[in-house]
């Protein structure tokens, strides 16, 4: 089945140069490659969960690269808005 979350922000997040509110995630469109390299990313940034599958870090960087922005564009979002992101990648990740 199709794998897309459709997420609505409080605070508006620039993709590509433009201020959007709304963000798609589609888990189909994902690499394994890309979530050897979230991993990469998260260790480089200190992070020391064992299963990087459960840290807010890795989950923050791959929801990144689903929607085409920095782990740190997404960290810098209001508490609500984060959640809503990192939790459809954390119920993906560990489904």
């Amino acid at each position: 089945g199709s794998k897309m979350e459709t997420i609505k922000l409080s605070k508006p997040l620039m993709i590509k140069g433009e201020e959007t509110k709304e963000v798609k995630l589609d888990f189909n469109s994902l690499t394994g490659k890309q979530l050897i390299e979230a991993e990469r990313e998260a260790r480089l940034k200190g992070d020391q969960t064992p299963s990087v599958f459960l840290s807010m870090t890795f989950q923050a960087i791959v929801a990144g690269k689903l929607i085409g922005v920095l782990a740190d564009d997404i960290e810098d979002l209001p508490a609500t808005d984060f959640r809503n992101l990192v939790m459809p990648v954390a119920n993906f990740l560990l489904g």
